[in-house]
């Protein structure tokens, strides 16, 4: 049924318009209508939202072509005529990389966080848009199912020839040419862009938990969304007859640089929230009833010494000039690991031990 359905929706004035536009249309709409519900939480208005949507989608598509063409030289270069350069541009035809418009969407984001400076920062407004991306990317996968494309292997085994585990395509799309004889003129395959769709709805749910209850790490989506969208794009590489190198290398790459540079990132962010706290605490005279750890020992003790030997540092953990705390001598509140409470039999059982060894 899915692949009978014609390309094209319908026709105005003799300009074809197709399901798949439409389908990705619905896909903004929605992002944006969970932007303007959720701007609130990082004090945007819905005009704001409003601009960060205009500033994000042109130049998503613009980058998700221009990463589209560039790796397939042998289809867009040399461009010798005006027909070449159309033919370059032509979004209208289909041909946008996800990777591209990620890029710049990234750059969008910049720009408007720069203009809205005074309103929030830059990692506020990349928690915003995680989920309503993955929102867009999981209703415009749909599309694939109408242009019949990033579509998976060939299903021959006739017990998984039926949905989810593969799906009929009778004029299969934009596979790569040397798996035409794979292909054939259609029959059974993986349904990678439903795949997809599956694994960024679950991203979404996960980080939509996340950034409800996410204070202390603004920006932290951003990283989550790297690691998550492209582990599972990598994956899906795998499978798909329409994987280049250069995509499955990104993917490859930028996985586990997110999830590195996440972990990091919260390291910093914990760095600078201790040295805050143990400089509040002793400018205003609030150390003796300050509770403090051994990690805020330890990276006090390391903070100070950067930011006595760089200006750098300095500015990056906001140091003032007041009293430096000697926390080897200064009263203050030791926190220490309370061990797992006992269970109910456990106490029971150790009770007795107790008193039968003072029977003893």
């Amino acid at each position: 049924m899915l692949s009978a359905i014609d390309k094209i929706a319908f026709t105005i004035g003799g300009v074809e318009v197709a399901w798949y536009g439409i389908i990705i249309v619905i896909g903004m709409i929605a992002a944006l209508a969970i932007v303007c519900l959720e701007c609130k939480r990082i004090n945007l208005q819905v005009e704001d939202a409003v601009e960060l949507f205009l500033w994000i989608i042109p130049l998503a598509v613009i980058f998700g072509r221009l990463l589209y063409v560039l790796p397939r030289p042998e289809d867009f270069f040399p461009i010798e005529s005006w027909d070449d350069f159309v033919n370059a541009i032509a979004v209208w035809e289909g041909g946008i990389t996800i990777i591209g418009g990620i890029l710049g969407g990234l750059i969008g984001i910049v720009i408007f966080s720069v203009r809205m400076r005074k309103k929030c920062n830059f990692g506020n407004v990349v928690d915003l848009v995680v989920v309503p991306v993955l929102t867009g990317q999981i209703i415009g996968r749909l599309g694939n199912f109408v242009n019949q494309e990033a579509f998976g292997i060939r299903i021959d085994n006739p017990a998984f020839q039926r949905f989810p585990f593969a799906i009929y395509l009778d004029d299969p799309q934009g596979y790569e040419p040397q798996y035409a004889d794979i292909v054939g003129d259609g029959g059974w395959f993986a349904p990678t862009f439903f795949y997809e769709m599956v694994w960024n709805f679950i991203g979404a749910c996960i980080f939509f938990a996340i950034w409800r209850k996410n204070k202390r790490f603004p920006g932290l989506l951003g990283f989550c969304y790297f690691f998550w969208y492209f582990l599972g794009r990598l994956m899906l590489e795998q499978l798909r007859l329409d994987a280049i190198p250069v995509t499955t290398v990104a993917c490859a790459v930028l996985s586990p640089l997110a999830l590195v540079a996440g972990a990091a990132y919260i390291l910093i962010c914990l760095s600078r929230q201790s040295f805050g706290k143990v400089t509040d605490a002793a400018e205003r005279g609030v150390l003796g009833v300050t509770e403090l750890g051994r990690f805020d020992l330890a990276n006090y003790s390391f903070a100070l010494r950067a930011v006595a030997g760089s200006a750098f540092f300095r500015a990056f953990y906001g140091a003032r000039d007041i009293a430096v705390a000697d926390l080897s001598r200064a009263d203050y509140i030791e926190k220490r690991r309370t061990p797992w409470k006992l269970r109910p039999e456990k106490k029971k059982r150790a009770a007795g031990a107790s008193r039968e060894g003072a029977d003893k």
